[in-house]
């Protein structure tokens, strides 16, 4: 089995900026090498939607977790490699993700995949990577 290439696109939907990443089956043997291009740029607080494999044929977001991984050369900075992203919904569009507001998250790269948890060994697929701006000056969550 081959590992697919992650891609972001900007599709229509109710937010005309919201960003769209699709998601690929990994590889069993395949690490990720590298970042899928192109970024997608969100803000602390926005949404954006994966869709593809990972996503298509679950009707709840409960056995699902997306998790954001430090793509960048400053990852040891956080203090940690990882973050899961709490905050997620199904959508008819595909899973819903709200950005998390974070100080160490600010003007970072993040690498995103999608576990889908509920068989023997969960499906993972990668869902490209993000890029999130600046912190907002308002409240944190």
């Amino acid at each position: 089995m081959s590992m697919g290439t992650a891609y972001a696109v900007n599709l229509p939907s109710e937010n005309d900026n919201e960003l769209v990443l699709r998601s690929t089956l990994r590889s069993l043997t395949g690490e990720n090498s590298g970042l899928a291009a192109p970024i997608g740029k969100v803000q602390p607080g926005e949404t954006f939607v994966i869709t593809g494999e990972c996503v298509a044929r679950v009707k709840s977001a409960d056995s699902l977790r997306v998790v954001l991984t430090f793509a960048d050369s400053q990852a040891s900075e956080a203090g940690y490699r990882s973050l899961i992203a709490t905050d997620q919904q199904m959508n008819p569009g595909g899973l819903s993700v709200r950005v998390p507001d974070l100080p160490e998250a600010a003007n970072r790269i993040f690498s995103v995949k999608v576990f889908h948890l509920g068989q023997n060994a969960p499906e993972i697929c990668d869902a490209g990577s993000i890029h999130i701006g600046a912190a907002s000056h308002g409240k944190l969550g």
